[in-house]
């Protein structure tokens, strides 16, 4: 299916137009041209071959001479049809659209295992047992250990809104070619339009001050538009995948009952949005056009080995060195208010962070899906897990899967200085 992933997108946006005019949904839904954009010569070559390769498929980009973007650069082109909405109001929505049509969503209830038997699923979950005929894991990657935790990679990306002092917001969407890129879009947000800058991505674990990662993006973005207020920041995490392309499909080592959709990339709304077609084509009909192209059983040792090597030596390297040169420390005193460290303690690995007021909060440092060590998120005060990125709060509360379990707190009060 050589024009797969033009198909795909406009698939998937008709998809979206259309629930939003069944379920009359008010999520600001326009279309929009993009522009990507190189900013030196190394950087035009790669945008060449990027319209080259997408000549080939069918997928339109046309060279243009301006931007509606203050940046300069080298060689730029328009990407038409595109579009931009509020997801948050679109899937709180459609999930009253479920809710109306009999569903049920069940909320604070984590999944933590399965049992798949011939003819239903019964899922062990926190509050008790739920049987089914078919289970999705619609999630960023799901629970347990399996092949898809070895061909995939997970990364933190940035963003920030901005009021600008000009009013000059582009109307339409941009990404630039620097690694990690940039992305910008405008929003209006409580009657004030914003402009929403992204970026500054990197593999989750890998940053030891996240905070960095947004001050870098704050000053790019001052450097070429005329900020005048920084009002929101947040990061996402999602994964790559080996291949550049999705898992959608029959989850690795079930019997048939079970299905997953997982390494969407950045392109988390229209994968996710066609993932629920090829998902209830596959139960319902017992296949679909895209079945085999996004197969989570598709990956041998040929399409992306190479970067598959890298990744998974990236893991190898994280479990051993961790446990190698954890640093060590001789007594909680050590820690400066404000502070966290994965630490020794009398024999022990914690994860430790101390509250600027002096509380300590403690837990065991493994992180329980495949036995390698957290690491501190300073921008979101977070331990995360730089092998298949798992997250927890200071007090080793999941935060992110695809762990169904908790970091081990510890009571720290009789070691506080």
């Amino acid at each position: 299916m050589p024009n797969c992933s033009t198909q795909v997108g406009q698939e998937a946006i008709g998809m979206i137009e259309t629930n939003i005019e069944n379920y009359n949904i008010n999520c600001d839904f326009e279309r929009k041209t993009a522009y990507l954009f190189a900013l030196d010569e190394k950087q035009e070559k790669q945008l060449e071959d990027i319209v080259d390769g997408a000549s080939k498929v069918g997928h339109e980009m046309t060279y243009v001479d301006e931007i509606p973007f203050p940046i300069p650069f080298k060689k730029a082109v328009s990407i038409p049809d595109q579009a931009q909405f509020h997801p948050i109001r679109y899937i709180k929505s459609l999930a009253e659209a479920f809710i109306n049509a009999g569903g049920i969503i069940l909320e604070e209830c984590l999944c933590e295992n399965y049992e798949e038997q011939e003819d239903e699923v019964i899922l062990k979950t926190s509050k008790g047992e739920i049987k089914a005929e078919h289970v999705v894991y619609a999630t960023h990657i799901p629970p347990g250990l399996s092949i898809l935790h070895t061909t995939n990679a997970p990364y933190r990306s940035y963003a920030m809104a901005f009021s600008l002092k000009d009013e000059n917001y582009p109307k339409d969407l941009g990404y630039d070619l620097i690694d990690p890129y940039h992305y910008y879009r405008v929003q209006q947000i409580n009657g004030e339009t914003l402009l929403i800058a992204g970026g500054e991505d990197h593999k989750t674990g890998h940053e030891e001050d996240t905070g960095e990662c947004f001050s870098r993006l704050e000053n790019y973005v001052r450097e070429y538009f005329d900020v005048e207020t920084a009002y929101y920041s947040w990061s996402s995490q999602y994964y790559e995948p080996t291949d550049g392309f999705p898992y959608i499909g029959k989850l690795p080592g079930s019997k048939g009952k079970v299905y997953t959709a997982t390494g969407f990339r950045g392109n988390g709304m229209i994968f996710g949005t066609i993932s629920s077609q090829i998902l209830s084509d596959l139960i319902l009909t017992g296949s679909s056009k895209y079945e085999k192209i996004f197969s989570p059983s598709r990956i041998k040792p040929i399409a992306g080995f190479t970067s598959f090597v890298e990744e998974n030596a990236v893991v190898a390297y994280d479990f051993i060195k961790d446990k190698l040169f954890r640093e060590k420390i001789t007594s909680l005193n050590e820690i400066a208010d404000g502070e966290a460290k994965v630490v020794k303690y009398e024999g022990d690995s914690y994860a430790l962070y101390k509250e600027v007021t002096g509380k300590v909060h403690l837990v065991k440092s493994t992180c329980p899906h495949a036995k390698c060590e957290v690491r501190w998120n300073s921008a979101e005060l977070s331990w995360d897990c730089p092998c298949h990125g798992s997250r927890f709060n200071v007090n080793g509360k999941i935060l992110t899967g695809p762990t169904v379990t908790a970091l081990q707190r510890i009571d720290p009060d009789d070691s506080e200085s």
